[in-house]
């Protein structure tokens, strides 16, 4: 009897050491997992954002070249008084090119996309857009829209 007794207290030792290991390797994967979980749903909500601002500055840009076909200048001033708020930091402009043509450019703070951390916000060819072609500034971002008037 002493043999079995002396051979059952030397495994719940090994066993209780070896259960706890497991469990802190449990909780340390899950705790990473987690982490990672967050990461990605925060990269997610920065690019929602991110988009949503895009999408207001080209319906601001819809509607200054809008206004601006109505005649007169008082609507399209206003839409370019609203541009600030539509969007943040918002400056419009619009230019007459050669002939009827004209451009509305609307540029804002740009804020930081996840979809793409490394790289600085894209101006989606607002350089040649803007007057004598200059680039947009650093950590801004623009949108041009084209119309006949």
């Amino acid at each position: 009897m002493s043999m079995r007794s002396g051979h059952f207290r030397r495994s719940p030792r090994i066993a209780r050491g070896a259960a706890l290991l497991e469990v802190a390797l449990a909780m340390a994967l899950m705790s990473m997992c987690g982490l990672g979980l967050l990461g990605a749903q925060l990269g997610l909500a920065r690019h929602a954002v991110a988009s949503a601002v895009r999408a207001r500055a080209a319906f601001a840009a819809d509607a200054i070249a809008e206004a601006a076909l109505e005649g007169g200048t008082a609507p399209r001033d206003q839409w370019k008084a609203r541009a600030a708020l539509v969007v943040p930091d918002g400056h419009a402009s619009v230019s007459t090119t050669a002939g009827e043509a004209s451009l509305v450019v609307l540029t804002w703070a740009a804020l930081r996309d996840e979809a793409a951390p490394r790289s600085p916000p894209t101006a989606d060819g607002c350089e040649e857009a803007q007057a004598g072609g200059a680039e947009p500034a650093q950590g801004r971002a623009c949108v041009a829209l084209a119309f006949v008037q």
